[in-house]
């Protein structure tokens, strides 16, 4: 499939951060808010009708079969991010060309076959590492074999400190679980790699005779394809992240008594969930003391949570000018609300819906 390809416009609701819920920590409260991200390689993010080849080396076939896995597990909004092209359409034509099942199949190949099966971009790689081994060691024990004896006032015999050790080696067993590839996204369209990386995970756990097994391999080599499969998700289309964004109570810059009480009961409604009711009344603190540092900065957060990141940086920055002193939070609000502006192009160009 090639050619000018034709995207319709994500909803803006698709931008908005999810808040997940508000809590305190000590004196200050804090929210939880879901922030999308936009995938690290943009070009890959919009290929988005792809298949998927054999990879080479060692659990080629496994590699590939586990990242199709990935790419067909991707949703946003409860959408697919990716179409994929099914596997018995590009079995059938790797075996037309009487190409190997398992083997590295170079660019000029893979555009061939991406213009056979209908996609935009095919994956394919090397594999490096698949599976887990044992390394044999011998761990370092001692046991005490004499101690002194001593007789106590009622007459009685007693065991005292350690006199004489006994060093002795026990087997043990380290085992390790790896993985490594380097998936490889080739364009149909013009044949240029959009993406190219290696995925790394490893995992391990030790054990001896005399204490617990070493971790079941299998188990480990979940946890090791885990962390690779992670690093290929966040590669290839936009994910979500947790944000811990904190509030602000100072009273510096007001003026008026109501507005500072409003400022407290907008903390209490927010710490109880009701982030909707703190900015109404946040909101009319400020007309009452519109100088007010937390007020400004707590608006911010509430623009922030709103996906409304211009008025978010807006308000930052007033409470910054309004503080006159460097504060964490503020710092912190600014450079989140900022890159969150910047990704904003990337996102939309993402979710755009072909």
């Amino acid at each position: 499939m090639s050619g000018t390809r034709t995207r319709r416009s994500p909803s803006p609701a698709r931008l908005v951060p999810i808040l997940l819920l508000l809590f305190t920590t000590g004196c200050a409260t804090q929210i939880r808010v879901n922030m999308l991200q936009p995938a690290a390689y943009h070009e890959a993010s919009l290929t988005k009708v792809v298949a998927v080849l054999p990879f080479d080396g060692p659990g080629g076939a496994e590699f590939a079969a586990e990242m199709e896995g990935v790419l067909n597990s991707i949703n946003i909004d409860d959408k697919p991010y990716f179409t994929l092209v099914d596997r018995a359409s590009i079995d059938k034509t790797v075996s037309e060309l009487k190409l190997s099942q398992s083997g590295l199949i170079d660019p000029k190949t893979a555009v061939k076959i991406g213009r056979l099966v209908g996609a935009q971009g095919i994956y394919t790689g090397v594999v490096g590492a698949y599976g887990w081994q044992d390394t044999p060691f011998k761990a370092k024990r001692s046991e005490c074999v004499k101690r002194e004896v001593r007789r106590g006032k009622d007459g009685r015999l007693y065991e005292g400190a350690c006199i004489r050790w006994r060093t002795f080696y026990v087997n043990c067993i380290k085992r390790t679980a790896s993985i490594s590839g380097t998936p490889k996204l080739v364009e149909v369209e013009t044949g240029r790699v959009l993406y190219a990386r290696n995925l790394s995970g490893a995992a391990e756990s030790s054990g001896c005779e005399d204490t617990r097994p070493a971790a079941d391999g299998e188990a480990l080599f979940t946890r090791a394809k885990e962390t690779a499969q992670a690093q290929f998700r966040r590669d290839i289309a936009p994910y979500y992240v947790t944000r811990e964004i904190t509030l602000m109570d100072t009273g510096d810059g007001i003026t008026a008594p109501e507005a500072k009480e409003k400022l407290k009961q907008g903390i209490a409604y927010a710490g109880k969930g009701r982030l909707d009711m703190a900015c109404e009344l946040w909101g009319a603190a400020r007309i009452l003391s519109p100088d007010a540092v937390a007020i400004q900065y707590n608006l911010g957060v509430c623009a922030e949570s709103r996906g409304d990141f211009e008025a978010a940086l807006r308000l930052y920055r007033q409470a910054d000018r309004l503080l006159g002193k460097p504060d964490d939070n503020i710092t912190l609000a600014l450079n989140r609300a900022g890159q969150a502006l910047q990704n904003q192009k990337k996102l939309k160009e993402q979710l755009q819906e072909e």
